[in-house]
């Protein structure tokens, strides 16, 4: 499938899914702290954003800022999947980005499991599955805009 495209082409789709691998090789990687360990780091990103936003940070308090955090970051998965997909097949491949970061939320889940201090939570994957898909209807957006630009830059193709 590959031979067709041009180097370039290769390059992105190479780097869209490096991209892809990176995040979940992160989130894999918070996931495998142990309860302590993941308390404290994530109280040290809520001093560390409360320097900036400590009147928000302090509203919403620790746990509300670890349920965005994992709003966020499947947010961000989903947007990596999305153009990751975007870049291999040419075309968005909405439900299969979803599917697929739904998925891995839930290995996520289960891999919490063996780790001490953990657990699985229902609770934790339907924040995640809503990060996704803020994440991809940001995409959509985002990629409808690019091409209204795109074309509106070039009237030959319109008329």
């Amino acid at each position: 499938m590959l031979e067709n495209y041009s180097n370039a082409r290769k390059f992105g789709i190479a780097f869209s899914w490096l991209l892809v691998a990176v995040c979940m090789g992160i989130i894999f990687s918070l996931s495998h702290q142990q309860s302590e360990e993941s308390a404290e780091l994530s109280l040290e990103v809520m001093g560390f954003f409360g320097r900036f936003f400590t009147k928000f940070i302090e509203a919403i308090g620790h746990d509300t800022f670890r349920s965005l955090a994992h709003f966020l970051e499947y947010c961000g998965l989903a947007a990596l999947l999305y153009n990751a997909f975007l870049q291999t097949f040419g075309k968005p491949k909405i439900l299969l980005s979803f599917a697929v970061s739904v998925l891995y939320c839930t290995s996520d889940e289960i891999h919490q499991i063996f780790i001490p201090g953990r657990a699985f939570q229902i609770s934790d994957i339907l924040i995640d599955a809503a990060g996704s898909a803020v994440g991809l209807i940001g995409c959509i957006c985002i990629y409808a805009i690019i091409k209204r630009i795109i074309a509106s830059r070039n009237p030959l193709k319109n008329g």
